[in-house]
């Protein structure tokens, strides 16, 4: 008889032959001393994905369940049938082109909440593997410590790969349009503590998306403006709400800088505009100085 899991971890993975089989055996590589399901949400791969993922579950039927589909579902709905699948008390996630390398990851993490049951997730540090740098990098370089809802809207301070979480939490988590890892950490914020841990334990890798997304900061500003509205639904009324302001400022200044240099006039107005209605002095500051440099260098 299969013993009931203790912790989820589910892997969402498309078109990710080249680093699928790594992320696979960072999982199945773990040190634990109670039971684990690993749930691989495979997204229709029109590459080898798939078959990959095939022989890893047939060779570890009573820990991987995998899960198929004959089209491709896009990451939100793919993501919550993955969550939807796990039984454990607790949940990491880890996208197939992540991968752990540390073989005790889940065991000390799930060791801290079990002791801590103030804490609703524990994170950990992360090697950032630049593909198109050819860098390697830590994920940040703080020490250990609690971090606020604050600090996670500052900044990423984490990977993804490096989280484990409590389940029981997500029968209240009302899952966002425009989903992403930022609001479900705060949600978890508003439910308990997170505690961050130093130690390097998984691989990000940043490659070809990093460019897609900086090609197009209009629409990643407009993307990051839609999740602060979501972020800010679900704090509490006390939470000091300006950091939104920040945070859309700093996107759509970007954008602007990104679409003057490239002599897109469209979208320069329209993210300086945003700017303004966000940082109206900040942006007349900035705007002075960037047409001021102008003048010099003309």
């Amino acid at each position: 008889m299969t013993a009931t899991p203790k912790i989820s971890v589910f892997i969402l993975t498309y078109n990710h032959e080249s680093y699928i089989s790594d992320c696979l055996e960072g999982v199945v590589s773990q040190q634990l001393n109670c039971a684990f399901e690993v749930i691989v949400a495979e997204d229709c791969s029109s590459d080898n994905t798939l078959a990959i993922c095939r022989d890893y579950a047939a060779r570890y039927p009573e820990v991987i369940k995998l899960l198929e589909t004959p089209v491709n579902l896009g990451m939100v709905k793919n993501s919550l049938r993955a969550v939807a699948a796990c039984t454990g008390d607790y949940i990491a996630p880890c996208e197939g082109d992540d991968f752990w390398t540390d073989p005790h990851k889940l065991q000390r993490q799930v060791d801290f909440l079990e002791a801590n049951p103030e804490y609703s997730m524990v994170a950990e540090n992360g090697l950032v593997k630049n593909s198109v740098l050819n860098k390697e990098f830590p994920f940040n370089s703080i020490g250990e410590r609690d971090l606020t809802i604050e600090d996670l809207l500052e900044k990423r301070q984490f990977p993804t790969a490096s989280v484990l979480f409590r389940r029981k939490y997500l029968e209240e988590y009302k899952t966002p349009k425009y989903a992403g890892d930022t609001i479900l950490w705060c949600f978890l914020a508003t439910k308990g503590k997170i505690r961050y841990m130093p130690n390097i334990s998984s691989v990000y890798r940043r490659g070809m998306q990093g460019i897609v997304l900086s090609s197009n900061k209009v629409e990643w500003a407009k993307l990051m403006e839609k999740w602060n509205i979501e972020i800010s639904a679900i704090l509490p009324a006390s939470f000091d709400r300006r950091i939104f302001k920040r945070r859309n400022y700093k996107e759509y200044m970007k954008a602007f800088y990104f679409s003057a240099g490239i002599k897109d006039r469209k979208n320069a107005i329209y993210s300086i505009k945003k700017c303004f209605h966000y940082q109206p002095i900040r942006t007349a500051i900035t705007l002075s100085k960037f047409f001021l440099k102008k003048l010099k260098t003309a």
